[in-house]
């Protein structure tokens, strides 16, 4: 048995609306800590790893381990019904093979969803050696991402000791986006050697749907590696995303 409330409907539709862009089904698997999933997409190019403590919710029931399957593009349509002020209740009805997620606020709106029976996939967190990190304001990111936008379909991520920079190149021209110490939206920097890779833009725009939920996002990876973003979400959730790099060839 699962059942939860979130006081924030909106944090969730922002979390189901980036997950969505990844996977068409998944598995939420709710225990005693709390909520997890873990997916990646078809290509193997990207991995989400999102975790909300049960800490982070108002009230939380779990007896035991319940494993819930869903169609992604089903319940962001449900949740995209979510009014400002509600909150959440998520309800997994073992009997009848279904998710119910119920909006509390000027009324009560109940919806349910079938279960999907899904495999459990083994996916364990990549290991990665990063060279440099840095947290930024997950606003200021999701607007430098909107100008390289103009340019091109990949970004060039570097970092510096002293610096965080985008870039893109196209027919169209060049855009640079600059983070210095000084920059108010950079509230930390860690980097001994300059560093660089380059990423498909549209996986970046994709995950940053997550946005509306988090206040910051920090950005860890080393030369033509892969990337992970970390997005705080209340209640002490996260939302972790890796990105595996764009290879140039000659």
């Amino acid at each position: 048995m699962f059942r939860a409330l979130f006081h924030d409907a909106r944090t969730w539709r922002y979390v189901v609306d980036a997950i969505s862009t990844l996977v068409d089904e998944g598995l939420f698997k709710a225990t005693e800590e709390g909520l997890r999933l873990r997916a990646m997409d078809p290509s193997h190019v990207a991995m989400i790893d999102f975790e909300m403590p049960r800490d982070a919710f108002d009230e939380y029931e779990c007896e035991g381990e319940a494993k819930i399957g869903v169609n992604f593009d089903e319940m962001k349509k449900i949740m995209r019904r979510g009014r400002s002020g509600d909150s959440l209740e998520l309800i997994h009805d073992a009997d009848k093979k279904r998710l119910i997620l119920r909006f509390r606020g000027k009324s009560v709106r109940t919806f349910s969803i079938p279960l999907l029976e899904l495999e459990e996939e083994e996916l364990p967190e990549p290991t990665i050696e990063f060279k440099g990190l840095a947290i930024v304001t997950a606003k200021a990111l999701n607007e430098a991402i909107k100008d390289i936008a103009i340019t091109s379909d990949y970004v060039k991520i570097q970092m510096t000791p002293d610096a965080l920079i985008l870039t893109a190149s196209g027919e169209s021209g060049e855009v640079k986006v600059e983070f210095t110490r000084e920059s108010e939206a950079l509230l930390d920097l860690d980097a001994s050697e300059e560093i660089s890779a380059t990423y498909t833009l549209s996986y970046l725009q994709d995950v940053l749907k997550v946005v509306g939920a988090a206040d910051t996002v920090k950005l860890q990876f080393s030369t033509n590696m892969p990337i992970r973003l970390d997005f705080n979400l209340p209640g002490g959730g996260r939302f972790t995303y890796f990105l595996a790099p764009r290879i140039e060839t000659e």
